[in-house]
């Protein structure tokens, strides 16, 4: 109980981090508007708005990255001055950190949704399964928080531990042939399709949208077979960093 009265000082901690708002909220408001007046009026052969497309996968990208400010609030409670403080309370540091993740992946997620917000009411995307998507974006928080904490858990360098999370993110994109097409061969293949968190929810929420119900769900629970799997990973290095 001691440990849930801290959840509403993190929610404040985290609405007070204005490098994250601005990395996850404020630059893809700009990115969604700037696209929205390129692409405005551009549709295909599918019938569906260039925008929308964009938009998703703009919404989507930005997940990758929100795991930074739960490994940033756990190394500098846990593993920096603060941890003799902190490790003087009356709690369970383990369930102190699982507060925290939760905290994040609330926070990232409500990101994502105000994304959608913004690009539905102002731009005039038209999502079609609101539930769905945040679904898929709450597994991609989730999933970007995991990987961000055993980076932090598995090297000494927390400098390194965090271009090892921009990495993550930015890899993942390029992988995903959003910049430039990948070479064609076994590897990359897996890598920008059932081996990378992005296209798998990229995938999901198209498949979804054309009611290939089967595929999408298929895709989102490799998304969450990851997340059990990394899971316990990021719990036996947090519990032997943390002890």
């Amino acid at each position: 109980m001691r440990v849930l009265s801290t959840v509403k000082f993190t929610a404040l901690r985290m609405l007070r981090s204005y490098i994250v708002l601005l990395l996850l909220l404020v630059v893809p408001i700009i990115l969604l508007t700037v696209f929205s007046f390129i692409l405005s009026g551009a549709v295909p052969e599918s019938g569906v708005p260039y925008i929308n497309e964009t938009s998703m996968t703009q919404v989507l990208v930005f997940q990758l990255f929100g795991g930074s400010i739960v490994m940033s609030l756990i190394y500098n409670d846990l593993f920096t001055e603060n941890k003799i403080r902190m490790y003087a309370l009356p709690f369970n540091q383990t369930m102190y950190a699982f507060s925290i993740m939760m905290c994040g992946a609330l926070f990232s997620t409500l990101l994502g949704a105000l994304l959608m917000v913004y690009s539905q009411f102002v731009l005039g995307v038209i999502w079609q399964n609101w539930l769905w998507m945040i679904y898929i974006i709450s597994l991609m928080a989730v999933l970007s928080i995991i990987v961000c904490l055993i980076f932090t858990f598995s090297v000494k360098n927390f400098k390194i531990a965090e271009r090892l999370s921009e990495v993550y993110g930015i890899g993942f994109v390029v992988l995903a042939g959003l910049f430039f097409p990948m070479p064609e061969n076994g590897f990359f293949d897996f890598l920008g399709s059932y081996g990378n968190p992005l296209t798998l929810s990229m995938g999901a929420i198209r498949d979804m949208g054309e009611s290939n119900i089967g595929d999408a769900w298929f895709q989102a629970n490799i998304l969450l077979g990851a997340i059990i799997i990394l899971f316990v990973v990021m719990l036996i290095l947090g519990r032997r960093k943390i002890g």
